[in-house]
This record gives structure tokens, sequence and C-alpha cells, in this order.
């Protein structure tokens, strides 16, 4: 933001430092920005067109997009909205506060996650923050499976486990799912396809949110209590594509991203990318 829209380069070069916690580290990437910006502007602007034609552009865009569906299709949008519901469907009797605390907590995590990204890496978040989803899933998906079949009071362990899952969900959404997806879009496309590729992948976002919210009701009337067992499985998709697909972003320069998905992209049969 200082070098891109404040043209601060000087001001740019020390908040990397502050970040990077290295100089060297720090000017190395202003000095990758300043290519990339004259690149941009000495070179002709990405059509739609071809993030289908180019292999490496249609792997860099698939990725964005999986990564935003990953984000919204997780169900994190019916976790928030319904969590009272939830919890009370899992044998808590005092939902509302159990919902206020599943939120306080959401809200928290996502400040702690900001740190992280640089010292544990894009990749390695995502996927530790996939993997704990599909933990918590089962456990949310059991303890409503057996308050479902038993009834009233027959399992008093259901509340205490739906609770402590859905904490565990939040959190791991929160330092995964719920940040990289943004910052990745960001890192793996050039200036000339960045703002294009943004765009949809924003779209896709909000599609999927949308999706979201107004299926939940009418997925759980049908298949409820195997309702996050099916979110679940949705998750465990999105770990493995991740696992296959999207590079680690930490300090790299958008060259060395950009041909890591291409050799990526080289590896799979036209007919997929």
């Amino acid at each position: 933001w200082l070098y891109y829209n404040k043209e601060r380069e000087d001001l740019a070069k020390n908040a990397l430092t502050k970040l990077r916690k290295s100089r060297e580290a720090a000017e190395e990437e202003i000095e990758a920005m300043i290519k990339e910006r004259t690149a941009g502007t000495s070179s002709v602007m990405v059509t739609y067109g071809q993030f289908l034609t180019n292999p490496t552009l249609r792997l860099s865009l698939l990725i964005g997009v999986v990564l935003q569906c990953a984000q919204q299709l997780s169900g994190i949008n019916a976790i928030l909205n319904y969590a009272p519901a939830i919890f009370k469907d899992a044998g808590e009797s005092n939902a509302d506060l159990a919902t206020i605390s599943v939120g306080a907590i959401f809200n928290l995590m996502t400040f702690v996650s900001v740190p992280l990204m640089d010292k544990l890496g894009r990749r390695t978040l995502m996927l530790a923050g996939l993997a704990m989803m599909v933990v918590s899933y089962v456990g949310v998906g059991v303890s409503q499976y057996y308050h479902h079949i038993a009834g009233e009071g027959e399992y008093h362990w259901t509340s205490p486990v739906a609770i402590l899952t859905l904490i565990t969900f939040v959190i791991s959404f929160a330092i995964g799912p719920g940040s990289i997806p943004w910052l990745i879009v960001g890192e793996i496309f050039t200036a000339e396809a960045r703002g294009k590729a943004s765009s949809v992948c924003v779209g896709v976002n909000w599609v999927c949110n949308l999706i979201v919210c107004f299926t939940y009701d009418k997925l759980n009337a049908a298949i409820q209590p195997y309702t996050f067992f099916f979110y679940m499985g949705i998750v465990a998709i999105s770990f493995i594509f991740t696992l296959l697909f999207v590079p680690e972003t930490r300090q790299k320069p958008v060259d060395q991203i950009n041909r890591e998905i291409s050799e990526q992209a080289l590896k799979c049969p036209p007919t997929v990318f």
C-alpha cells in the first residue's frame, strides 16, 4: 500500500524491514515490486480469455477460485449464523452464551493469525486449518448424531463436545481458510492479471456465501443429523486440492511463484489444466 498507492518506497522498505526482521529481505522484496510495477506499466493487461487459454494463468485462477470456494463452502457462515440452533441440536441448554463465546474467539483469532502467516507460511496454515476443521466437524457431527438418536438427556457429553469442537473449528478457520485465500490471490498473479483475477475470485466468494446461506436450512432439514458430515467432505476435498496444487508464497517474488505454478500445470494433462 505504501509503495503502490502512496509511492513512498522509503516507508514501504521500513515497514517491510520490521515485518520481515531483515533489511536485506525487505530490499529484495522492494526490488521485486519495482520490477513488477515496471513490467505492469510496459506490458499489455491480461484479458479474461487468456485465463482460459494460458495454462499457468488457468491454474492460478483455479487455485484462487477453489480457495475462495473452500472458505465459504466450508460452512463457516452456517456455523456463525445458526450457532444457537446448532448448539441446541447437540443438547446445549445455554446456546446463546455458547454462541457469544464462539464469536468472540473467532474475532480474537483473526488478529492472532496475522503474524503467523509470515512465520509459518500461507500453505502450511491453510493445510493445518483445513485439517483441524475436518477433525472439528467430526466432533460436531458425532455430538449431533448421538443427541438426535438418543433424545434429551441420554448422552450428557454431546453438549460440551459440540462447544469444544465448534470453538476449535472457528479457530482453525481463522488461522487458515479465513484469511489465507485473500492473501494468496494477491500473491500468485502479476500486476497485469491481478485486477481481473481478483474480481473473479471475489465474485465466486460471494456466490458461495449466498449458496450456503440459502441452502443450509433445507439441507439441515433433509439430512440432519448428518449435515456437518456433508460440509466435512467439502473441507476434506479442499485439503487435498491445497496439498496437490497450492504453492507456498511466503517471501517469494511473483515470478518465482508463477514458475512453480507453470511447472505444476505442465505436469497435468491438457484436458485438466
